[in-house]
């Protein structure tokens, strides 16, 4: 039985709850070479917004601020929330996951980490 959320990452076990989760190297480098991304995360940087509204202030589709986030979510530097309004209304917000990233270059690799 596989211990994957429905985003595609593990769902942390035993010491690994208490951590930060890992962010996927490669994912976070191909969303940084995208324009739409990188305007999304410097929209949400600042506070949650929903998507609707970072549709509005970027003028973008919504399904191109959904897939990029979804995209965002999955490579662990945006997470989602729900929040619920006094008349009972509710709505998904996303906000970045980090604060900072890490990039290491090695002789054979490339990686993205969070700062310990």
């Amino acid at each position: 039985m596989s211990n994957a959320t429905p985003y595609g990452r593990p769902e942390p076990t035993g010491a690994q709850r208490d951590e930060t989760p890992p962010v996927d190297s490669g994912a976070v480098l191909a969303m940084l070479g995208d324009e739409y991304a990188r305007a999304i995360l410097k929209a949400i940087s600042a506070g949650p917004l929903p998507a609707r509204e970072i549709a509005e202030r970027l003028d973008l589709s919504r399904a191109t601020v959904y897939r990029r986030l979804n995209r965002l979510e999955s490579a662990g530097v945006v997470e989602a929330s729900v929040s619920y309004h006094p008349d009972g209304y509710h709505r998904k917000q996303f906000a970045t996951d980090v604060d900072r990233l890490v990039l290491s270059i090695d002789a054979d690799r490339i990686d993205v980490d969070r700062p310990a």
